[in-house]
């Protein structure tokens, strides 16, 4: 009797950050003299990307929703006990995950990339010889509203995504993701798991 291969895997968002300083510099020729005292603030050139995310296609972000995902990335829960979501061949899990330029003033360039944390590539388990890593098994599909950024790319095709327009001050957006496990997955990956990491990262203007 042969049994259907399944598989565990886990979500998380995480996010790069930069702080972009101003700096004032002067000079003058004189011929007197006086102390002066003068302050710099970079308070408003502070930039910073914040995440959020749910398994819920319906779901937007509200402001409580936001969490830093840098340095430790921010985990996307998939199943009511936090444990790993089970996948079956031909199955599939959706999601919405967001990204929030949270500069006060400065716009920057958004990307993401889709990784695999922790990659085992060909590693087997020593006593049943099946695979232990299920990401290079799964497709993935990235759509920014009515624009598919990646339709159905296996995870051995994925490429980074970039926005052209720069994300302004207080803007944020909002991904449909959906991740599939094949039918053709076979046995080998009986019991394979992943964790999934959508790495969000900006460059301020």
């Amino acid at each position: 009797m042969r049994t259907k291969p399944r598989g565990r895997m886990r979500i998380a968002l995480a996010t790069g950050s930069l702080v972009a300083a101003g700096a004032l510099i002067t000079a003058a020729t004189f011929t007197d003299y006086a102390d002066v005292d003068v302050k710099l603030d970079g308070s408003r050139n502070a930039f910073d990307i914040v995440t959020a995310g749910k398994v819920d296609r319906t779901w937007l972000p509200g402001d409580a929703d936001w969490v830093q995902g840098n340095p430790n990335a921010y985990r996307v829960s998939l199943t009511s006990d936090n444990s790993g979501y089970l996948m079956a061949p031909g199955s599939a899990v959706d999601l919405r995950i967001a990204a929030k330029n949270n500069s006060p003033r400065l716009s920057g360039l958004l990307s993401l990339r889709i990784l695999d944390p922790q990659p085992r590539h060909d590693a087997k388990d020593p006593v049943t010889g099946t695979y232990l890593e299920l990401f290079d098994q799964l497709v993935f599909t990235v759509a920014d509203g009515g624009t598919v950024l990646l339709d159905r790319v296996p995870a051995d095709r994925l490429t980074s995504i970039s926005w052209p327009d720069p994300i302004k001050a207080g803007e944020h957006k909002v991904l449909d993701v959906r991740i599939e496990m094949p039918s053709t997955v076979d046995n080998r990956w009986q019991q394979a798991s992943t964790d999934i990491q959508f790495n969000f990262e900006a460059v301020n203007l």
